[in-house]
């Protein structure tokens, strides 16, 4: 994920893309997931001894940090098994690693207390279905944790993008406000608790830097660029 270049960018279907970026994904610097662990990092505390579920793990970014927490079962799941093949390399043989939809899971209803989905729903066609998946797996009292990346960060003229053999390339996503996640989310049966919508940093300047976009930085360094939020299952 990075800002749009001069250079026109092919765009990808997600699973077409994940394909393509999985080899270099964890070596490429990204201030988008920079600011989202600073700002998530403290958060993730409340999840220890819990049965935690990472939606879109991808390549086990959050599912190393979370395994020292340490729960009391952990799980991926990805849609892309080129994504998946990476996370096996450095997770713990504990961590249950599945290959399906995020919108679809294999998973029993009410088994997990904490669900994790790090910039996926802008994957997601249809986020009713997304969230009413949700509200099947999630115990009551359970909370569900959201980042994306901001829906204003399109007016910026950011885009997800990334390199492979020097060629440009952008992901496929979905449009969505903030309006459309809690509305789906409310008729599913989960409460808006929390909701951050933080700025860029000193901490991602150096990225930034280091990768002669600091002009970029300074764009968009006032501004939301990301959000991240909390939800908890109702009563039904």
């Amino acid at each position: 994920m990075s800002t749009q270049g001069r250079q026109a960018a092919t765009i990808l279907p997600a699973q077409e893309a994940y394909t393509l970026w999985a080899p270099t994904y964890d070596h490429t610097p990204n201030p988008l997931l920079a600011l989202e662990e600073r700002v998530l990092a403290p958060v993730m505390d409340s999840f220890a001894s819990r049965d935690i579920v990472d939606l879109g793990c991808g390549t086990g970014r959050w599912l190393e940090r979370l395994e020292s927490l340490p729960p009391r079962s952990l799980t991926g799941i990805d849609s892309s098994q080129a994504m998946l093949a990476q996370a096996r390399g450095k997770c713990l043989n504990s961590t249950a690693l599945m290959h399906a939809s995020c919108a679809a899971t294999p998973l029993p209803d009410l088994s997990a207390d904490s669900v994790l989905a790090s910039f996926l729903l802008s994957y997601i066609p249809h986020l009713p279905t997304f969230a009413d998946e949700i509200a099947r797996i999630l115990r009551p009292g359970g909370s569900l944790i959201v980042s994306d990346l901001h829906p204003d960060a399109l007016t910026y003229g950011w885009r997800r993008t990334f390199r492979s053999a020097g060629n440009l390339f952008e992901i496929a996503t979905f449009p969505y406000t903030f309006l459309d996640l809690i509305a789906a989310m409310y008729a599913a049966g989960l409460r808006l608790e929390q909701v951050e919508e933080p700025c860029f940093g000193e901490q991602e300047a150096v990225i930034f830097r280091e990768t002669g976009k600091l002009a970029s930085f300074h764009q968009v360094q006032s501004l939301p660029i990301i959000y991240w939020a909390r939800f908890s299952r109702r009563e039904r």
